[in-house]
């Protein structure tokens, strides 16, 4: 189902068509000395902006589909990062070898805590902690565990996915945001987007017709949202 946010966008560009074929309608007399309001222009920008919506619903869906790849990946990290914690305890490695541990996993949990807010650094910032953590467990020389999820080998490989799912997720990142961005020039610019364009086609079709009359009573209740 749509957000609110995208039919909001889809709302706008529809409600441009139908001023569109309104003013069409009126015949000779909608004749703007604006050439940025003339019929072949509006036409135009109406499928320049149709595009750009179309566009950000087709570089969306890649995107959530890898970044719900990453969350489903990321998942196993907080409790990995602790039983790597519970199993250096447990082979009775120097209490400060405990106590870095403890602090990168703390970290661990803590970036994991706001990835809401900022979602990219965030994950950035738990590889990094991750990573850390591998690097400080291969240099004990106790941590040698029979279990093969906490084996420097397999902590190694998740890492590696860990960075893989999150390179993808940037990657397909950008064709999404480039989307949004063209989306948003064509739709809200300042009087070049077709929100202002739209209230300039219709203060000109009252100047001509009036602000009582049935032409611009036909097109003055289509709305135009800024989102």
């Amino acid at each position: 189902m749509a957000s609110n946010t995208e039919t909001g966008h889809n709302k706008n560009v529809t409600n441009f068509e139908t001023l569109i074929i309104a003013c069409t309608g009126f015949g000779a007399e909608y004749n703007p000395s604006n050439s940025n309001i003339t019929i072949p222009i509006l036409t135009t920008q109406h499928t320049e902006a149709k595009a750009s919506v179309k566009d950000v619903k087709t570089t969306e869906t890649p995107f959530n589909s890898v970044e719900g790849q990453r969350k489903t990946i990321f998942k196993p990290l907080k409790p990995t990062s602790t039983k790597v914690l519970n199993a250096l305890k447990g082979a009775s490695v120097p209490a400060t070898v405990i106590s870095d541990a403890e602090t990168i996993n703390r970290k661990t949990r803590d970036a994991e805590k706001y990835k809401n807010s900022v979602s990219q650094q965030s994950y950035d910032m738990q590889i990094d902690h991750f990573e850390k953590l591998i690097e400080l467990v291969d240099v004990e020389p106790k941590y040698n565990p029979n279990e093969e999820p906490l084996k420097i080998t397999t902590l190694t490989y998740y890492k590696t996915e860990l960075e893989t799912i999150n390179t993808a997720v940037k990657n397909a990142y950008i064709p999404y945001k480039t989307a949004m961005q063209t989306r948003n020039i064509k739709l809200y610019s300042p009087e070049t987007g077709i929100v202002d364009t739209a209230q300039t086609v219709k203060n000109y079709v009252k100047s001509v017709f009036g602000a009582t009359s049935p032409q611009y009573k036909q097109i003055s209740k289509l709305i135009f949202r800024k989102i």
